[in-house]
């Protein structure tokens, strides 16, 4: 007793000591699920032994409408075959006069038409000699037709149809030295020979090995089979009749037919089901070996195995569940930490459970409200943060250009030039209205083209004969969304820089076109160009430009396109020396529309 009782206090020492690093949900788990393999175990025993009673049953009504099918389909396949003969003997033999008349393409014919259940087809006289044959007429050497069974079966009844045991095919030569197993079909017909009606024989040989493939796998069960066995007890047909030709093997159950030739019959160790053949009188018989079906073969094992698999699977997720019940609160409360933790700040936190975690839950709560808070109040400065560093950027055109384009008008003025003083006025006001748009920073991309034809207006009004320009914007840009004044920037860079040198007329093209999912505004100038690595640095704001111009430059541009739509979009520049010079302003290509919906317009 005193080791005993040691040992029990060491096992529970142990477990004690185990438990301390185990989730308390996992505890309950194993404990659970043990003791429901036991249970388990168990009820599969019990289920065993049932399933083998019941398949026993299943299998021996599904063998008995099997079999009955199978005869049904040999029956109405001898059907057919008395069909084709009825045809022969009613349609072409007994309307013929034989002595004037041929009847081989007729003959020809019906075999094309059942080739797949029919050897060949053949005619005899009474005495033995052959009339038609298809489709092989040649007789094998020293034939006799009346040593043939099913000739003189044809004969015993008259114009009825007899059918004979499978065979090898007698009659014919065969092509090369093969032999062909055949069922002949057989009947005495009346054969018209001038003003003289003598009797005949109408041989039918049907394929054996349709019948062959009617019979194979028709019983369900390792040991289980169907044979064929005439009126006497022949065997006509066997599974494995090679070996009981050779005498290997012995069809036991053929005497237990022929004792009881009616219904089925249960002789331990065999199980055997019974059907007639219509229009033979053969027997179809199926062969089950022991009482029940084999639960050994793979898949009743496989199945049994998943049912006992399924019911553990069950019990297991019903374990999963009871512990999870148990420890829910706690394990709750974690993932919603963890989802906070994570970024989620509309986690919703359930208080429940005992009082502590309800306390600890509800503190963890008001912690997350006012994360949220910090962070929409860091998500409101910086929003306007940007929207006052692109209206700084806005901002810092040139006020030069107003003033120089005032001296323009006034000199107009003073030597009497009023059309054009009105003409520049009114381009002015339009380029300042769309300069100013309400303070928006977004404007459709027609109201951009139109400021920047305005500007170029003015322009040609300062600088006669010094440059020419063209528009080539395509209509299905014209409503969509840009950043406002990027494209004035570029055209006075264009005038003031590009063209400072050049000898003959400056020549400026404004483009506005889709490229895939993208927008494309450019500006085109056959200027002096410059290097790539200038144009990289002008990107950068490393390079500042020198003489007349808005100050703005590429940089600034570029910066305000980047607050607006993000680094994905910009410009572009290509150019070489001495080649000109084309920026590229890529967008996403927005419906102005859309963005007035997404507040992208402001």
């Amino acid at each position: 007793m005193g080791i005993f009782q040691k040992g029990k206090e060491y096992l529970q020492q142990r477990f004690l000591d185990g438990s301390k690093h185990i989730e308390l949900r996992k505890l309950l788990w194993v404990s659970f699920t043990l003791t429901s393999v036991v249970a388990t175990l168990l009820m599969g025993i019990s289920f065993y032994y049932r399933f083998a009673a019941q398949s026993a049953q299943t299998t021996w009504e599904g063998n008995d409408t099997r079999i009955e099918d199978a005869a049904e389909q040999v029956t109405a396949h001898f059907r057919n075959m008395i069909k084709v003969s009825d045809t022969l003997y009613y349609r072409v033999i007994k309307g013929t006069d034989l002595q004037q008349d041929t009847i081989s393409d007729d003959f020809r014919l019906i075999y094309e038409m059942n080739k797949d259940n029919v050897e060949s087809i053949a005619l005899f006289s009474i005495d033995g000699n052959l009339i038609c044959a298809t489709p092989n007429s040649h007789l094998r050497p020293n034939f006799s037709l009346q040593k043939e069974a099913w000739y003189g079966s044809a004969l015993d009844t008259e114009e009825n149809i007899r059918f004979g045991a499978p065979q090898v095919s007698r009659v014919f030569r065969a092509e090369g030295d093969g032999y062909t197993r055949v069922i002949p079909m057989s009947r005495m017909v009346q054969l018209t020979m001038g003003d003289q009606t003598k009797r005949g024989v109408l041989l039918i040989n049907l394929r054996y090995d349709v019948l062959q493939d009617m019979l194979e796998n028709v019983m369900v069960g390792e040991e289980s089979y169907v044979y064929l066995a005439g009126e006497n007890g022949n065997l006509l047909y066997h599974p494995m009749q090679d070996q009981i030709a050779a005498g290997t093997m012995k069809e036991e159950t053929l005497p237990l037919l022929m004792s009881s030739l009616e219904g089925d019959v249960q002789a331990k160790p065999y199980t055997f089901l019974h059907k007639t053949i219509g229009y033979t009188g053969w027997h179809m018989v199926g062969v089950s070996k022991g009482d029940t079906p084999s639960l050994h073969n793979w898949k009743t094992r496989s199945f049994i195995l998943f049912l006992l698999a399924f019911f553990l699977n069950a019990m297991m997720l019903i374990n999963f569940y009871v512990s999870r019940k148990v420890t829910e609160p706690m394990h709750r409360l974690e993932g919603a930490v963890k989802r906070i933790q994570a970024g989620d700040l509309n986690t919703k936190i359930q208080a429940s459970g005992v009082y502590e975690i309800q306390n600890l839950s509800n503190a963890i709560e008001e912690m997350e409200r006012n994360l949220k808070q910090l962070m929409e109040d860091i998500v409101q400065e910086h929003e306007a943060k940007r929207k006052s560093d692109l209206m700084v950027l806005q901002n810092q055109i040139n006020p030069h250009f107003l003033y120089n384009t005032l001296d323009v008008i006034v000199w107009m003025i003073e030597n009497e030039k009023s059309g054009d003083a009105v003409k520049a006025v009114t381009a002015l006001a339009r380029f300042f209205r769309i300069s100013l748009s309400r303070g928006k920073t977004v404007i459709p991309v027609s109201d951009e083209v139109e400021h920047v034809r305005n500007y170029l207006m003015i322009q040609e009004m300062r600088f006669k004969n010094k440059f020419t320009y063209a528009f080539d914007v395509k209509e299905e840009t014209k409503q969509l969304g840009t950043v406002k004044l990027i494209l004035q920037p570029l055209v006075e860079n264009a005038i003031y820089h590009a063209m400072e040198f050049m000898d003959d007329d400056g020549e400026l093209t404004v483009k506005g076109y889709l490229e895939g999912e993208e927008l494309v505004l450019s500006v085109t100038d056959n200027g002096c160009g410059m290097t790539k690595e200038r144009a990289e640095a002008l990107l950068r704001g490393d390079f500042v430009q020198t003489g007349k111009g808005s100050g703005v430059g590429l940089r600034n541009v570029q910066e305000r396109i980047q607050l607006v739509f993000g680094e994905k979009y910009g410009l572009r520049i290509l150019s070489e020396p001495d080649e000109g010079t084309c920026i590229e302003i890529h967008l996403p290509a927005i419906p102005y529309e859309e963005m007035k919906e997404r507040g992208m317009v402001s």
